[in-house]
C-alpha cells in the first residue's frame, strides 16, 4: 500500500455545501493525489464515494484509480465510475468520482470468466 496521509476533510474543516460538505474523510498521497470520501446509504447498501484529484489538474489513468481503489477500499471492492445523462452531468471541480461498492455486491454484467453470466443478444431485436 502506497504512504496515503490522513488530512482534515470538507466535514472536518465545516466547509462546502452538499454532497461537497459531506465528505469525511481526506487523503494525500506525496504531493501527487487528493482523494475525499463520504459514505452514502443506497438500495444495495452503504456505498462509498470517493473524490479523486491531482495535483496537476490533469487526467488520471485507469491504472491510476484502480491503484487508488486497492490502496484505500481494499482489492476486494469493486468501484465504478459513472458517465450521467447529460442533464445530470456536473463538470466544475476537475474530479474524478469513483463509487466503491459494497463488499458483497456483485456487478451483474462483467467480463471475466467468474463474472455473472450474460447473453449477447442481437441489436435489431431490441428495436422490435
Amino acid at each position: 500500500m502506497s504512504k496515503w496521509i490522513r488530512e482534515l476533510s470538507p466535514k472536518d474543516k465545516k466547509y462546502g455545501d452538499g454532497w461537497c460538505g459531506d465528505l469525511d474523510r481526506c487523503y494525500r498521497l506525496d504531493r501527487k493525489y487528493i482523494v475525499m470520501t463520504r459514505m452514502i446509504k443506497t438500495d444495495i447498501g452503504v456505498v462509498e464515494h470517493f473524490c479523486i484529484r491531482n495535483r496537476d489538474n490533469t487526467d488520471i489513468s485507469w491504472a491510476e484509480k484502480q491503484k487508488i481503489k486497492n490502496d484505500i477500499a481494499g482489492r476486494k471492492r469493486t468501484a465504478i465510475e459513472v458517465f450521467p445523462r447529460e442533464d445530470r452531468l456536473i463538470d466544475e471541480a476537475g474530479m474524478y468520482h469513483l463509487w466503491v461498492l459494497p463488499e458483497d455486491y456483485e456487478l451483474p454484467f462483467g467480463l471475466h470468466k467468474n463474472d455473472c453470466k450474460t447473453e449477447p443478444i442481437e441489436r435489431e431485436l431490441m428495436l422490435k
